[in-house]
């Protein structure tokens, strides 16, 4: 059930290619199937970071069973691929990692 909200005030000229990378990358870095990963993009945002809109990522990622001993590889993922592919610097990205209990999650009018 990972989900993976990514904020950013840079304007993402494709979409589709930038979700379905976050996708892969999130499925891969979590070992979770790609088919339970939920991306969501707000990007072009009016943000400020350290009082300066250079560019800059706040990343929300939630996922059932993410350890903090998961967090630093996971973060070390993501944040080179936004520099990768963004141009943001890594000191302007956030990662914020939730690990929600199996009973607070819910899909198919059930919980995990």
């Amino acid at each position: 059930m990972p989900y993976l909200h990514i904020h950013t005030n840079v304007k993402i000229e494709n979409h589709p290619d930038f979700l379905a990378r976050c996708s892969h990358l999130a499925a891969v870095a979590l070992e979770k199937p790609e088919s339970y990963v939920m991306v969501e993009l707000s990007d072009n945002c009016s943000m400020v970071f350290a009082g300066s809109d250079l560019p800059l990522v706040f990343v929300e990622l939630k996922s059932i069973g993410i350890s903090p001993a998961d967090t630093s590889h996971v973060s070390n993922k993501f944040s080179k691929m936004i520099h990768k592919l963004l141009g943001v610097d890594m000191s302007r990205i956030y990662i914020e990692f939730e690990s929600p209990e199996r009973d607070m999650f819910g899909w198919k009018g059930g919980t995990f």
